[in-house]
């Protein structure tokens, strides 16, 4: 029961940025596909890939981000995204290349889950519970740089909920705000939690390990039959951007799990609520102008393509180089 809350907040706080942020689902917490498989999904998958790097002392940021990239593969199998384009789409925005969306490949694997669905709880969750694994001090260090991408950012992805919620100013606020709420309400339950708290013992990761096997599977065979590949180039390209990231992981160093008080001058939760008018504003606005808001969130998307890209190809060289030099 102890680690029962922290489980839910993690679980939530990855619904938040992955979903919520990104407009895919709508007020999830009063909607029974939601409550019941998405957030589920995202819940398990967090746990899984972080119990995994807790258990193998693999818990720096390179680390945990390759970690996210296998996280965003669940799309080819689940959702079929990474081959056959969103759901609301009748096939990948720009094509396909290697058998993957052209688009939608390097945005979903390169930033939006690594970063949305994985770091970015990660790192909330240290801030809200006062407890930062060693190596993290350094990104959760206050500067005026950070706090101004950190806006910028909201601001801009503003439109992806505005979007995603029809430019309802109503729905588009209660989903986040709800969420939030949620988040508050688990946090709450959570006094003196820890992020180590998330790491399962054998059976639970067991029991995690098959409930995501069952997933994949089933989903894969009976969720959109349809999108199913008939040729075997993307089967290909994902077994590289499999191989990739888990060659990348056991070769690189053991970095420990040290559990550690933020440092001074690091962002907390009197920050964090300071984002937050910041974000009712901007989703407030982004829904009041919706001949501009599609035109903010096509840039916007174009800009997480490339940057996730560079950042993918920047995390593979770095940890590359240094498992070279250890040799």
């Amino acid at each position: 029961m102890r680690k029962l809350f922290p489980i839910l907040l993690i679980g939530t706080l990855s619904m938040l940025f992955a979903e919520v942020f990104s407009g895919a689902s709508q007020m999830w917490f009063i909607n029974g596909w939601g409550i019941l498989v998405t957030f589920p999904l995202y819940l398990a998958h967090v746990l899984f890939f972080l119990g995994i790097a807790l258990k193998t002392g693999k818990t720096s940021l390179s680390q945990l981000y390759l970690f996210g990239v296998i996280f965003a593969l669940y799309e080819a199998w689940i959702t079929k995204v990474l081959w056959a384009g969103y759901m609301d789409s009748e096939g990948p925005n720009a094509g396909t290349f290697l058998g993957v969306g052209l688009t939608e490949f390097p945005v979903l694997t390169f930033f939006w889950h690594p970063i949305m669905s994985f770091i970015v709880p990660i790192l909330v969750f240290e801030i809200l519970t006062g407890k930062v694994l060693s190596g993290h001090e350094w990104i959760l260090k206050k500067t005026r740089r950070k706090t101004s991408l950190i806006v910028i950012f909201l601001i801009l992805v503003a439109t992806f909920i505005a979007n995603g919620n029809g430019f309802n100013i109503v729905f588009a606020n209660a989903s986040f705000l709800g969420t939030i709420a949620i988040v508050i309400l688990f946090l709450h339950l959570s006094k003196g939690a820890s992020i180590t708290d998330l790491e399962f013992g054998k059976r639970g990761f067991g029991l995690l390990s098959l409930y995501l096997l069952l997933l994949y599977i089933i989903t894969f065979i009976y969720l959109l039959p349809d999108r199913i590949p008939t040729t075997i180039t993307p089967y290909l390209t994902i077994a590289v951007f499999y191989a990739i990231p888990i060659a990348l992981i056991y070769k690189s160093e053991w970095t420990g799990v040290y559990v550690e008080t933020p440092e001074p001058y690091s962002y907390s939760k009197k920050d964090l609520a300071t984002f937050l008018p910041i974000s009712v504003l901007a989703v407030s606005f982004a829904c009041l102008m919706p001949d501009i808001s599609p035109g903010i969130l096509a840039v916007t998307y174009f800009l997480l393509l490339l940057v996730g890209t560079l950042l993918f190809l920047w995390i593979v060289y770095t940890t590359s180089k240094k498992i070279i030099s250890v040799r």
